[in-house]
C-alpha cells in the first residue's frame, strides 16, 4: 500500500493539474483586476509563466530580480530561466484547455483579437471566498509582489514580457 502511494506521490506533476491551474488563473485575474470589457488580461499565453512563477518563491525572486535586465543572471540562473521558459510553453494547449472550459462556465470571459485572446473574470463576487481564502495567501502576496514592480502587467504585450524576462537573460525563444 505505501509503495502504491508513493509511486503516486513521484508522478505527481502540478504543472498538469487542473485544479491548481484553474485556482491559479481566477487568482492571478482577479488580483490584478482583470474583471470586465475594459480591463482585459492581455493575451493568455502569459499564463503559462505566471503560473508557476506565483507557486514558488524562488522564481518570484528571479522574476522581480531578472525582469528588464535589472541583474545579469549567472549559469544556474539562466538554466532556471530557460527551464521555466520551456516548462511553460508546453502548457499552453492545457491553459488554453482549461480556459475554454472556464468559459463554457461562464467563470471567464474570452475575448478574440487579431492575434491574440485576451480574458476576464466575470462574476467577481461568486469567487470572493476563493480568491480570499487564507490558504492562498502566498500566491496573493506574490501576485502584488509582481504587480507593484512589473507596471501593468495585465495590459503587457505577451512578447513584450518574453522579451524583457526571457530573450534578456538569454533564452532562445521559439516565438518571432
Amino acid at each position: 500500500m505505501r509503495k502504491k502511494f508513493d509511486e503516486r506521490r513521484l508522478m505527481y506533476n502540478k504543472s498538469e493539474d487542473l485544479y491548481f491551474i484553474t485556482y491559479n488563473i481566477i487568482l492571478i485575474l482577479y488580483h490584478l483586476k482583470c474583471t470586465n470589457q475594459k480591463k482585459q488580461f492581455k493575451d493568455y499565453r502569459k499564463l503559462v509563466f505566471l503560473i508557476p512563477i506565483i507557486s514558488d518563491d524562488k522564481l518570484t525572486t528571479v522574476l522581480l530580480d531578472y525582469y528588464k535586465g535589472k541583474n545579469n543572471p549567472n549559469k544556474i540562473l539562466r538554466n532556471a530561466i530557460n527551464r521555466l521558459y520551456y516548462d511553460s510553453i508546453e502548457n499552453i494547449i492545457l491553459v488554453r484547455y482549461i480556459l475554454i472550459i472556464l468559459e463554457k462556465k461562464g467563470i471567464i470571459k474570452l475575448v478574440n483579437e487579431a492575434n491574440r485572446t485576451n480574458l476576464y473574470l466575470n462574476d467577481i463576487e461568486n469567487y470572493s471566498a476563493l480568491v480570499n481564502d487564507p490558504r492562498f495567501s502566498k500566491e496573493i502576496e506574490r501576485i502584488e509582489n509582481i504587480k507593484n514592480n512589473i507596471n501593468l502587467l495585465s495590459r503587457l504585450n505577451y512578447m513584450t514580457f518574453v522579451e524583457n524576462f526571457f530573450k534578456r537573460n538569454g533564452v532562445a525563444i521559439w516565438e518571432n
